[in-house]
């Protein structure tokens, strides 16, 4: 008989403006270099996508990847991932027409009204010792505490070892569409919506 590993020790805690260099990267490394392009975007000619990615989730108290929408999990006082969510609302508008960004945005029309897990990412070194377990869990705890019975979130095709993670955590298949490369992207494939129910507590 073979024993499972105990889950090393992590905790949560809000994010505050001097974790921002960290969200950078963690919204980066969660959506696959796709945060990094669109910041690029709007970066001037010299300045650079993360320094656009900072001031944005430093400043822009508007927008989903704002600091305060962020949950830091931590090792040993270390900071070793986070996590980033909200509830989608209702389209009210156009959506931007963007083509590398119009299948999310299809997407997320199908998930309104959910809990949205935007980025969840854990650094390379601390991977496979179940701390993505554990994002997860705690997403359903701040999905619960916000009112939300419902948990989605986006995966690529092409990323088969998040995806094998979110089956196993009890996520399933809503929708698909075609994902769009862009410079230093995956190659191409689809980005895939999974949901997931959560049973009221009892």
């Amino acid at each position: 008989m073979t024993s499972t590993p105990a889950l090393m020790p992590i905790k949560f805690r809000s994010a505050t403006q001097e974790d921002c260099a960290h969200l950078v990267l963690f919204a980066d490394m969660a959506t696959r270099r796709l945060t990094s392009f669109l910041w690029g975007n709007m970066a001037s000619p010299g300045e650079s996508a993360c320094e656009i990615g900072r001031n944005v989730i430093r400043n822009d108290e508007g927008h989903f990847t704002h600091f305060t929408n962020w949950r830091i999990a931590e090792h040993k006082g270390q900071s070793v991932g986070a996590l980033n969510g909200y509830i989608i609302p209702e389209i009210s508008g156009p959506a931007p027409n963007m083509e590398v960004v119009k299948p999310l945005n299809e997407l997320k029309a199908l998930a309104a009204g959910t809990w949205y897990i935007s980025a969840a990412a854990i650094y390379q070194e601390f991977q496979g010792k179940g701390f993505g377990k554990a994002l997860l869990v705690e997403a359903e705890r701040v999905a619960r505490s916000a009112g939300s019975d419902r948990l989605t979130l986006m995966v690529g095709s092409f990323n088969a070892k998040a995806y094998g993670l979110y089956q196993a955590s009890g996520f399933t298949e809503w929708s698909r569409r075609s994902f769009f490369p862009f410079p230093g992207s995956d190659e191409p494939g689809e980005w895939i919506l999974m949901g997931k129910h959560l049973p009221q507590k009892s």
